[in-house]
């Protein structure tokens, strides 16, 4: 009788670990450093994530083919961690360049659509301009573009018992940031920063 109380009393310990221990949230975060700059600018295939920080971003930029007004992306929702990010990218005109041939931006359009205020007439005058953009960029060479992957599973696993830079908000979890930064000999480089997620993201992205 009482070898069996001390199993049970060893299982609810167990079991008692294993259910009340907190799991670690994780944010996964990049950015790219494009050192081709200025001569070119860079432009992504729109196979990202979902990206928090885009949450006030109107779909007409954030569902386009190809992204060419950000660089950056704190995966959303937080806590949340793909298997694997694919980041596709080639060199790119400048925003002067793209002008040149497809005459000026309409950044007012864009403006008043962030700002939810837009005419009919600012809508169609930015969609026929994004779209002019978007076919132009199917011209690029496929030979051009060039292709990262980034592995956030395996680095949690890497840092599981690596204590993160700074003071932020431990309860919040570790944040793990790639900065990538793209040569213009074709190469790159990832540097991987570890933090702990700040508290005045409490909320907000």
């Amino acid at each position: 009788m009482k070898i069996k109380l001390i199993i049970m009393s060893s299982l609810f310990i167990l079991n008692g670990c294993q259910v009340t221990a907190p799991i670690m949230k994780n944010r996964i975060n990049f950015e790219m450093d494009n050192k081709y700059w200025p001569v070119y600018s860079i432009v992504y295939k729109n196979n990202w994530p979902e990206c928090g920080n885009l949450s006030g971003t109107p779909d007409v930029i954030k569902k386009q083919r190809y992204i060419t007004t950000y660089s950056s992306c704190k995966v959303s929702p937080e806590g949340y961690v793909p298997e694997q990010i694919i980041i596709e990218y080639a060199p790119w005109l400048t925003m002067e360049q793209v002008q040149t041939i497809l005459g000026e931006y309409p950044q007012k359009a864009l403006s008043d659509i962030v700002l939810g205020f837009a005419t009919e007439k600012e809508k169609n005058e930015f969609n026929m301009w994004n779209i002019k953009q978007q076919d132009f960029i199917e011209k690029i060479p496929v030979t051009a573009w060039k292709r990262i992957v980034l592995t956030p599973l395996k680095d949690i696993e890497k840092y599981k018992y690596q204590v993160p830079e700074g003071k932020g908000n431990r309860s919040r979890g570790k944040n793990i940031h790639y900065i990538i930064s793209l040569s213009p000999d074709g190469s790159y480089s990832i540097e991987t920063k570890l933090y702990w997620v700040q508290k005045y993201q409490l909320n907000w992205n």
